[in-house]
């Protein structure tokens, strides 16, 4: 246990005095949760496919491989092989699969052409999410494919080349996570417009703050697509149900074929050092885009932010000086972005970009 936590005295004493006044109506906050949620799906055919002669197993499989399928699982994808033991099980009938197949392809096209070309088996996985909400890797597929969904490929694609840029830059100097995950609201604006344009002049304020929580779900989707455990109610404090893995992360592992964090994916380049820390903490992207939703959407101020880092330090589950850099990026979050994202989200966005970047926000 580390001792010299007598910065935590005051702060301790303000959250205990906080919570005494506001009782019931604080106990509410901290227990409230943003949920997305997805209508059911219909999943594979539910009565068994007759099995399919060798010729049309064969133009099947071929297919799945022109398209850019994995001959055996990496990541939890369903490969070649998963496909094809469906179909001699009668699990899915060929048609399925070659549309699948013919769907890949327009994928694979279309965000080649957009500059953020996705990984063909990043699209190949049945999540526990799908799985519960009635979806498969066949339906998912299928809904993104069409044309009325091509507002949300270009976020994913748009999004995702960002990040390939941020990559590419990112050793010699020339790009920072933090410039890459802020400049990916402007491909939420763009996508947000398409699908649902804004009305001028708007006057009803629930209805401008809806559409600025809705941005910013939307876009902490996709530069993390995580969240926290209400550590009150066991539940997660939002989540992004089946689109969770939408994200540029989980993407980019199926560029390189490996696992990794999103710490590793992003590191902190950009971040000036009392944001930071120390070199382990690694994560704030993650924590930047988690205490956004929590303090702009679920209303959370940063004092009850911050009061979770003074009970991982005192426990003795985080270091003194990464304690104080998380709450330090808490209450940038609070004094910077919050007041201004709803009003004018570039404004917010600029303004966050300053002063985490170390110089002070006009």
């Amino acid at each position: 246990m580390r001792t010299h936590l007598t910065w935590i005295i005051p702060l301790a004493i303000v959250l205990l005095a906080a919570a005494a006044f506001f009782g019931v109506s604080l106990y509410r906050q901290l227990t409230a949760s943003v949920q997305v949620t997805v209508a059911p799906g219909s999943g594979a055919p539910v009565e068994p496919a007759p099995p399919p002669s060798a010729e049309v197993t064969e133009q099947v499989a071929a297919r799945l491989r022109a398209a850019g399928l994995n001959e055996q699982p990496m990541l939890g994808d369903t490969a070649i092989s998963g496909h094809m033991q469906r179909l001699a099980a009668g699990e899915v009938d060929a048609d399925t699969l070659l549309q699948y197949a013919a769907d890949l392809d327009r994928l694979n096209r279309f965000s080649t052409e957009q500059g953020g070309s996705i990984p063909t088996a990043f699209w190949d996985v049945r999540s526990k999410e799908m799985a519960a909400n009635g979806w498969d890797e066949y339906t998912v597929v299928r809904q993104i494919a069409v044309p009325e969904a091509e507002p949300y490929l270009l976020l994913l694609a748009q999004g995702y080349g960002r990040f390939l840029r941020f990559k590419a830059a990112e050793a010699a100097g020339e790009d920072t996570a933090l410039d890459a995950a802020l400049d990916i609201f402007a491909a939420v604006a763009v996508y947000q417009e398409k699908m649902s344009p804004q009305p001028e002049p708007v006057d009803d304020p629930a209805a401008v703050k809806g559409r600025a929580d809705a941005m910013l779900m939307v876009w902490q989707s996709l530069v993390a697509g995580s969240t926290r455990t209400n550590p009150l109610t066991g539940e997660p404090l939002f989540s992004h149900s089946i689109f969770a893995r939408d994200n540029v992360g989980t993407i980019y592992q199926y560029d390189v074929g490996q696992e990794m964090s999103i710490a590793e994916m992003w590191g902190v380049t950009g971040f000036a050092p009392q944001f930071v820390g120390i070199a382990q903490n690694n994560n704030q992207v993650e924590h930047m885009s988690i205490s956004m939703v929590l303090q702009l959407v679920l209303g959370e101020s940063a004092i009850v932010l911050d009061g979770i880092e003074v009970e991982k330090a005192a426990a003795g589950k985080a270091d003194e000086a990464e304690a104080q850099a998380d709450m330090a990026l808490n209450n940038a979050i609070q004094r910077d972005f919050v007041p201004f994202f709803t009003g004018d989200w570039q404004q917010a966005v600029e303004r966050l970009r300053a002063t985490l970047k170390g110089r002070p926000a006009e």
